[in-house]
């Protein structure tokens, strides 16, 4: 157990390292906000708050999860050599405790377009560590790719509060190659954004392609999503949920629930639970519970 707790050490000062350097450079991404951001300053959607092209800013959380339990454990396909007294023909058992370390980040291309449109940049990563499956020297079990461009419009719809509309195109993948270890798909994805005071919601749906390496990959992590989130003083919910939209026996998806809360100055703490399908690529069609605690930067949410 000293071991473990050495280790998720580590972890911590190598993932703020890689925070201060960033702020070094691109101050934007970690600046302080008085409170959350909302969805009009996260996608500049006031005149006041346009900002100039191609700098770094937040675009999905950027955490880390030192603890993160899994009510299975994770049998997938695990590319690794096993030691000599471990029978090959095994499975390799996967710990159900890891970390998880996510970052993400976007930039605007151009903006002003048709009047007040901007077109977006973004890219997202989400690692899955095995840090205390000392059996086999802590690999990394999988890491998510997703580089996505976006096109956005600012519009003022009493209905709902709508706020904005917007399209794109996105890629998710975890860079592996082989039939037995690939997973991949493309997007085009329609959302709305809408949003008052304290709340906002986004909206999507999306058409798939190219997915023959893992054609059910649309019954278990959804044909559409959304993610509500709700500021409260210093604490920051969110509920995000996807699916299917099928009936019968494709009908699948997930649940995830985030709370951010205060620790000291700028230091907040994240804790999560996620149920159902989707949550690393590598075992998208397996359903999993599971809970996490943590921390998420400043700047980011």
């Amino acid at each position: 157990m000293k071991n473990y707790f050495i280790k998720t050490r580590l972890i911590l000062v190598l993932f703020l390292f890689t925070t201060i350097s960033l702020m070094g450079q691109s101050s934007s991404i970690f600046k302080k906000f008085d409170s959350y951001q909302t969805l009009t300053q996260i996608w500049e959607l006031q005149p006041d708050s346009t900002s100039e092209t191609f700098l770094i800013t937040a675009h999905k959380p950027t955490y880390i999860l030192p603890f993160r339990f899994s009510s299975h454990r994770r049998e997938v396909n695990f590319e690794v050599v096993p030691p000599v007294d471990v029978a090959t023909e095994e499975e390799i058992e996967l710990n159900n405790v890891e970390a998880t370390m996510q970052f993400s980040f976007k930039t605007k291309l151009a903006q002003r377009i048709f009047g007040n449109g901007a077109l977006w940049l973004g890219y997202t990563q989400k690692s899955y560590w095995q840090v205390y499956n000392a059996e086999f020297s802590r690999p990394f079990r999988e890491t998510n790719y997703e580089p996505e461009i976006i096109f956005n419009y600012p519009v003022q719809f009493n209905f709902l509060k709508t706020k904005m509309l917007g399209f794109g195109f996105n890629h998710q993948s975890n860079g592996r190659e082989g039939h037995k270890f690939t997973r991949s798909w493309n997007r085009f994805i329609m959302q709305a954004g809408f949003e008052d005071k304290q709340w906002s919601l986004l909206v999507r749906t999306w058409i798939a392609t190219e997915i023959s390496e893992n054609p059910d990959i649309e019954d278990y992590m959804g044909r559409a999503d959304a993610t509500f989130n709700y500021r409260l003083n210093k604490h920051l919910f969110t509920l995000k949920g996807q699916h299917s939209l099928r009936l019968g026996d494709d009908n699948q998806g997930s649940i995830e629930v985030d709370w951010a809360f205060p620790i000291y100055g700028n230091l907040k703490g994240y804790a999560q639970f996620f149920h159902g399908y989707g949550d690393a690529m590598i075992d998208y069609n397996q359903i999993h519970t599971i809970a996490g605690i943590g921390i998420v930067f400043a700047g980011t949410l």
